[in-house]
C-alpha cells in the first residue's frame, strides 16, 4: 500500500507526519521517501530543502509493535543538519516523524510504502 501526507513546522519540535497501525501477529517493511522545503521564518537560508528515504521493519507481538533489527536512512541530504526524519513505534503503530529547526517553516511531504505478511 502507499500512502502520502504533508504537514508544516515552525521549530525543532518532532512531528508526526504519517502513523501505519501494525496487525497483530504480523511483521510490516516501511519506507518512508521524504522531501522537504523551508519556506519563512528568520533562520536558515531561503529555499533550504531536504529528501530522506528511511526503512524499518516493524513486528506486533501481544499488541505491541517493535522495531525489527535498526531504522535504516538509505538517504539524506539536507541544507540543514538539525533536519531529520525517522520511523519509531509507539503502542501497535508505527510512526514516520520529522524534526525541523528553530525559526523555520518548513512544508514536509512523505509518499510511505507499506508491505506486510502475517500468520
Amino acid at each position: 500500500r502507499v500512502f502520502q501526507q504533508r504537514a508544516t513546522t515552525t521549530d525543532a519540535t518532532v512531528t508526526t507526519l504519517h502513523t501505519v497501525t501494525v496487525a497483530a501477529s504480523t511483521t510490516y517493511l516501511v519506507e518512508a521517501r521524504v522531501v522537504a522545503r523551508r519556506t519563512g521564518g528568520s533562520a536558515g537560508t531561503a529555499e533550504d530543502s531536504a529528501a530522506y528515504v528511511v526503512r524499518a521493519a516493524v513486528k506486533n507481538v501481544a499488541g505491541t509493535a517493535t522495531i525489527v533489527g535498526i531504522v535504516s536512512q538509505i538517504f539524506v541530504a539536507e541544507d540543514q543538519v538539525l533536519w531529520d526524519a525517522t520511523i519509531d513505534v509507539t503502542g501497535a503503530t508505527a510512526r514516520v516523524r520529522v524534526t525541523g529547526a528553530a525559526s523555520n517553516n518548513i512544508v514536509w511531504h512523505t509518499t510511505v510504502m507499506v508491505q506486510n505478511v502475517g500468520t
